[in-house]
C-alpha cells in the first residue's frame, strides 16, 4: 500500500536531509583540512560533494550545500584562513566562480533527476493502466459491476480510497481501507454536465464518467495519481460500464430471441396438434353431408360445423405460418399468381368473418400475373382484412384492390374506421404494440400487421400505412417485380 506522507512527516524528512548535507560538507572540509590538501583540489572537492546532493536529494539542498561550501572553503582554505575575509582579489572571483558553478551544476543535475523521476512515474502510471484495462477486460464476478471497477482501480494504483458514484442507481460504491465520499454538489455538476473533473481541499480529485457524451457516474481517488492519470482512469472505468451495458442488452436480447423460439416452437406443435382432431371432423362432417338421407334442421347444423371446421383449419394454418415467419423459420415459394384471383380467393375464405359487411374489390381486370408466394400474400391481405373488421364501424364498407407499376405490385386494403395518429402509424408495425386509439375491447395481442411487413420485406418490399384520424386508414403491401418465371 501506499501511503501519503503527513504534513509533520514532510517536515522531518526535509529537516533531516539538510542536516545530513550540513554535515556532509563539514565531513569534506575536515578530510581536506587534515590531508593538507591545495585549494584547488579542496574546490573540486566541494564541487563534487555539491554535485552528488543534487542529483540524490535536489536542489534545495544543493543549494545549501553550495553555500555551506564556499563559506567553509573561504574560512579554511583561503587567506587569511580563520576569517570570512579574502585577502586576494583573484580568490574572490575564484570563490564567486565556485559559488556560481556549484549552483548551476546542483540546478541542472537536479533537473535531470526531476525529469528521469517523471519519466519513472509515467512508466508505472502506464503499466498500472494496462495492469487496470486488462482487469476490466477480463472483469467477472457476482457483484455489482461498478462495485467490481472501483475495487480493479485501487488495487491497480495501490490507492488508499477509491469511491465510484453510479448515476443510474444513485449508490456509492467503495474501494480501499479508507472511506471517501462523492460530494452531492459534485454529482449534481456531473448530472448537469458542468464540470469534467477537479478536486478538494482534502486532495481527493474528482472525474466525470461519460458514456459518450451522457453522464454515467464520478470517480473519486485519493491517493498520488497525476492529473493524466485520473482522466485515463475515468475512461477505463467508462469502458467497463460500456462493456458491461452492452453485455447485459446481449443477455437480454439472447433471452428475448430464446423466448421467440421457444413460443414459436410451441405455438407450431400445438397448431399441429389440432390439425389432428380438425381433420377428422372435417371427414366425419363431410361423410354425413354426402347422405342424402340426412335432411333437415341437422343438416344445417351440421353444415354449420363444417364450415365453422373449415374456418378453424384456416385459423390453425394461420398460426403455423405466423409462428414460422415470427421464428424466422419459413422460406418463399414462389409462383405465378393473378393478383385478381389471389383478390377474390381472400375475400372467399374471410366470407363466413365479413357476414353483411359490404366488401369493394378494385382490381384491374388486364393486370398481369405476378411472381410471388400465394401462401403468405394471402395470409398477408387476410391478417390486413380482420385489422379492417375489428377497427371499421359496424356496417362501413371495406376496400380490398391491387394494381401493377412498371418495377413493383401493390396490394391494399382500406376501411372508414377512427384511422391511426401520425405517432402511431411509425409503430403499428412493431410486434404486440397497439395504437393509442385502440380501445381495449378490440381483441389481439399486435402481432398481424408485424407479420404482414415481415412477408413483405422476405420479399424484397415493405408494409406501409396512409392515415387520417377520424377518416380511416389504407394499409399497403408493396411487392417488387421479378423476372423469374416458372420452369
Amino acid at each position: 500500500m501506499q501511503v501519503v506522507p503527513s504534513s509533520n512527516d514532510s517536515w522531518l524528512w526535509t529537516g533531516g536531509k539538510l542536516l545530513a548535507t550540513i554535515l556532509a560538507v563539514a565531513a569534506v572540509t575536515a578530510a581536506c583540512w587534515y590531508a593538507g590538501v591545495n585549494q584547488t583540489t579542496t574546490g573540486f572537492a566541494f564541487l563534487i560533494t555539491v554535485l552528488f546532493i543534487g542529483s540524490g536529494w535536489g536542489l534545495t539542498e544543493a543549494i545549501v550545500a553550495s553555500l555551506a561550501g564556499m563559506l567553509c572553503y573561504n574560512f579554511f582554505f583561503l587567506p587569511p584562513v580563520g576569517t570570512l575575509t579574502i585577502g586576494d582579489p583573484q580568490n574572490v572571483v575564484a570563490l564567486v566562480a565556485f559559488l556560481v558553478t556549484a549552483t548551476v551544476a546542483s540546478q541542472l543535475s537536479a533537473s535531470v533527476k526531476r525529469q528521469a523521476n517523471a519519466a519513472i512515474r509515467r512508466q508505472l502510471e502506464l503499466e498500472r493502466l494496462y495492469s487496470l484495462g486488462r482487469s476490466i477486460l477480463l472483469d467477472s464476478g457476482n457483484s455489482s459491476v461498478p462495485s467490481r471497477l472501483a475495487r480493479h482501480v485501487a488495487e491497480a494504483f495501490e490507492l488508499p480510497a477509491v469511491a465510484l458514484y453510479d448515476l443510474t442507481s444513485q449508490q456509492t460504491h467503495l474501494a480501499g481501507p479508507e472511506d471517501l465520499a462523492v460530494p452531492a454538489e459534485v454529482v449534481h455538476q456531473a448530472r448537469d454536465g458542468e464540470i469534467g473533473s477537479g478536486a478538494d481541499e482534502s486532495g481527493a480529485r474528482f472525474a466525470v464518467i461519460r458514456l459518450g457524451t451522457r453522464p454515467a457516474g464520478v470517480l473519486a481517488l485519493r491517493g498520488v495519481v497525476s492529473d493524466t492519470a485520473v482522466d485515463a482512469i475515468s475512461s477505463l472505468v467508462a469502458i467497463g460500464l460500456e462493456r458491461a451495458r452492452t453485455q447485459e442488452i446481449e443477455n437480454l436480447a439472447q433471452a428475448a430471441r430464446r423466448s421467440e423460439e421457444l413460443k414459436s416452437t410451441l405455438l407450431d406443435a400445438i397448431a399441429h396438434e389440432f390439425k389432428t382432431p380438425l381433420t377428422s371432423i372435417k371427414a366425419a362432417t363431410t361423410s354425413v353431408l354426402a347422405d342424402p338421407q340426412f335432411t333437415g334442421q341437422y343438416r344445417e347444423y351440421l353444415s354449420i360445423v363444417n364450415d365453422e371446421t373449415d374456418r378453424l383449419n384456416d385459423l390453425v394454418s394461420d398460426a403455423i405460418q405466423m409462428s414460422r415467419i415470427e421464428g424466422g423459420k419459413f422460406k418463399l415459394h414462389r409462383s405465378l399468381v393473378s393478383p385478381n384471383e389471389l383478390i377474390e380467393t381472400v375475400v372467399a375464405q374471410m366470407r363466413s368473418r365479413l357476414e353483411d359487411r359490404p366488401v369493394e374489390t378494385i382490381v384491374g381486370r388486364d393486370i398481369a400475373a405476378v411472381y410471388i408466394d400465394r401462401d403468405l400474400i394471402q395470409l398477408s391481405l387476410r391478417q390486413l382484412l380482420d385489422n379492417a373488421l375489428k377497427h371499421a364501424p359496424g356496417q362501413s364498407p371495406i376496400q380490398i384492390g391491387a394494381e401493377t407499376r412498371p418495377s413493383e405490385v401493390r396490394f391494399w386494403v382500406g376501411d372508414d374506421g377512427p384511422g391511426i395518429a401520425g405517432a402511431d402509424a411509425e409503430r403499428v408495425f412493431e410486434r404486440f404494440y397497439r395504437g393509442r386509439l385502440t380501445p381495449h375491447a378490440v381483441p389481439g395481442f399486435g402481432l398481424g400487421l408485424s407479420v404482414v411487413r415481415e412477408i413483405a420485406r422476405a420479399h424484397g418490399g415493405d408494409a406501409s400505412i396512409t392515415s387520417v384520424p377520424g377518416k380511416g386508414a389504407q394499409f399497403t403491401v408493396t411487392l417488387p417485380l421479378t423476372k423469374e418465371r416458372l420452369p
